[in-house]
């Protein structure tokens, strides 16, 4: 038997439930859903695109020299303070040379005596190279021994006082002196560091995963956290063969980028951000990344409705993408294509089951 047939048989009052059931579910399904977000268009514009590989880094200069002592003594004098230029060649730190010149004088006596013995043991078996005796050649060799190990601690001696001076192996900008005259200090202490800055170069860390999109000569931009409103332009100079690990546990490639000119003051260490481009193009005919689908389908507005079309792509940034076929220049296309098909996947069931009752089939 038919609903409706039912219906005419219950009282009235009865009838009341279900209507206001029908009507809650025809009211909450239609008037509070969510209201389905709009279909978005865009127009097929010409611009131009690059891809880029993004990395941080740090500010350095073509050479870098972290001068220490080769032993630990006082620290007699340092000439140069933060901030001064020095030459190659310049002596800019020492060590107090007191004990060192004791011991110089010291090696340079015994090896004075040692020399006078082995020259008179030479003397006595001079023109004796036929008959000289074991005992002879025995007493000859040690003195001579003894007589080169003197000259040894000689050199040693010398070296030492050398080695008590630093000099600068490079022109450049003192960028570290941490330690005044007096102190004591040891051979792992930095002394002077000293930058080349003749150029500028910003080491960008970049994860292995890219490393393969770049190559040498790439234009690059770079912005430092210490310049944050301005863009120095760069090129890829060099990719140095060894992996790092970063903080996070990534593995990471260091790309060394010469700055071209940078009207900067330079200081060793500055962190920022570079922005390789691995491909460009000008002119290009470009859409929102966001209007391509997976499979490379594009849908274009039309006065019929949409039309799919495949298309071919180039260079991709972060937010748009290169049609190289496919399109033509201000086409409009829809920028959320998912949406397009959610709006068209039917319509509520709750709004089905109310029309079923209200409009059952005649049988």
């Amino acid at each position: 038997m038919k609903i409706i047939s039912i219906l005419k048989y219950l009282p009235k009052k009865l009838l009341v439930i279900p209507l206001v059931v029908f009507i809650a579910i025809f009211w909450y399904s239609s008037v509070q859903k969510p209201k389905q977000a709009q279909i978005q268009f865009t127009k097929v514009k010409t611009a131009d695109i690059k891809s880029q590989v993004s990395a941080s880094g740090t500010l350095i200069g073509k050479h870098s020299a972290r001068l220490k002592f080769k032993s630990s003594g006082k620290l007699a004098y340092i000439n140069v303070k933060q901030g001064d230029r020095v030459s190659a060649g310049q002596p800019v730190a020492g060590l107090d040379t007191k004990e060192l010149s004791i011991a110089l004088r010291q090696a340079q006596n015994i090896y004075t005596a040692k020399d006078a013995t082995a020259k008179n043991i030479e003397d006595q078996v001079k023109n004796h190279d036929s008959d000289e005796t074991f005992a002879q050649k025995d007493t000859r060799v040690a003195a001579q021994t003894a007589r080169d190990n003197a000259y040894d601690n000689l050199k040693a001696a010398e070296q030492a006082i050398q080695e008590a001076q630093i000099f600068s192996p490079i022109n450049g900008l003192v960028t570290q002196t941490d330690f005044v005259p007096g102190q004591i200090v040891s051979q792992s202490d930095i002394i002077v560091d000293i930058s080349d800055d003749s150029e500028i170069f910003f080491d960008a860390d970049v994860d292995e995963a890219d490393i393969s999109k770049i190559s040498q000569n790439q234009n690059a931009q770079i912005t430092l956290n210490a310049y944050e409103d301005d863009i120095f332009e760069g090129t890829v100079d060099e990719i140095v063969p060894q992996t790092k690990t970063s903080s996070s546990n990534a593995t990471t490639i260091t790309v060394r980028i010469k700055l071209d000119n940078p009207n900067i003051k330079f200081i060793p260490g500055l962190n920022g951000q570079a922005a390789i481009t691995t491909a460009a193009q000008n002119h290009a005919l470009t859409i929102p990344q966001d209007a391509l689908r997976d499979d490379n389908i594009v849908l274009i507005k039309t006065p019929n409705g949409f039309r799919s079309t495949k298309v071919v792509t180039g260079v991709k940034s972060d937010i748009e993408v290169e049609i190289k076929s496919g399109l033509h220049e201000n086409e409009e296309v829809v920028e959320n294509p998912s949406q397009a098909k959610n709006n068209f996947q039917g319509s509520n069931p709750f709004l089905r089951i109310f029309r079923g009752v209200f409009n059952p089939r005649r049988g």
